[in-house]
């Protein structure tokens, strides 16, 4: 049976434990997805991962997942060493908490200012070079700690497609190592076919992100749109999760940025009903 989650952003980052996951119980979901860097900030009181477990628990909500995403393609190999050396510190904090997933990405990521570009700043061979290096350092230590790394392909980096990430899957054989489907950056790339990649996973998809998109994967040529207005063809992904017998967790990623701000006026918290709303008509 399938999970619902929603990913915590905006002034929900600033909430009190209790509070979040009040909201996100009373909003109709199961599951709340919480960002590392936000969890894990060392201005964070003592006891606050406590805290924030145990309003996890009185709420009856899970976490499942933690987005540990730090970009792995940067030639300052001290700031590249600083990416790999975080996501291990902080796949070890998730399985102290007793979450099994962390979502991962490979980079480089093109909103930050000075990103490379592969192929035109970076060659392949030198970007692929630097990501499997990382996840040689990094498939070991959440062995160890029983993590599951679920890589989500993102726009603009590395591995932005099926393909793409495709092919770092296939370089490994661990079971920990599996993805976090995310088909709104494959429409992006042309691929519109939901069942094809839900089928071709298979049981590699740790965790879902539920994300619509429209347009092409240049910066400010796309948008990712509320649940319905875009391209994804949502029920025939819901169909083939079914169809493969998937039973983890999906989880809403609102990223309508210029929506929330006309709409919502800036309050990311107002998608999360309603967004569970549109998730029953697909359903």
């Amino acid at each position: 049976m399938l999970r619902f989650g929603f990913l915590a952003n905006g002034e929900m980052l600033g909430w009190e434990s209790e509070k979040l996951c009040a909201f996100i119980r009373e909003s109709g979901y199961d599951c709340v997805e919480l960002i590392d860097d936000i969890i894990f900030s060392p201005d964070k009181p003592e006891g606050y991962i406590k805290g924030l477990l145990k309003a996890a628990a009185d709420n009856n909500v899970q976490i499942s997942e933690i987005l540990v995403q730090h970009d792995l393609v940067l030639k300052d190999e001290a700031a590249r060493r600083a990416s790999v050396e975080l996501i291990k510190t902080n796949i070890k904090k998730a399985a102290g908490m007793g979450v099994d997933t962390v979502n991962l990405f490979t980079g480089p990521v093109p909103w930050m200012p000075g990103a490379l570009k592969v192929g035109r700043d970076i060659s392949f061979e030198d970007t692929w070079n630097m990501i499997f290096s990382a996840f040689d350092e990094i498939i070991p230590v959440a062995e160890k700690n029983g993590v599951r790394l679920a890589v989500e392909n993102v726009w603009g980096m590395a591995a932005h497609d099926f393909f793409t990430n495709s092919f770092l899957q296939n370089h490994y054989d661990s079971k920990n190592l599996g993805v976090n489907l995310d088909v709104s950056h494959d429409t992006l790339y042309g691929i519109k076919d939901p069942a094809f990649i839900v089928k071709a996973w298979g049981n590699k998809i740790f965790h879902v992100h539920l994300k619509d998109a429209v347009g092409i994967p240049e910066d400010g040529s796309f948008v990712f749109p509320v649940l319905g207005e875009g391209t994804v063809n949502f029920r025939a992904l819901f169909a083939a999760l079914r169809e493969i017998g998937y039973d983890g967790t999906v989880s809403v990623e609102f990223e309508s940025w210029a929506y929330r701000n006309t709409v919502y006026g800036g309050q990311h918290a107002q998608a999360a009903p309603e967004m569970r709303k549109i998730i029953d008509k697909f359903l």
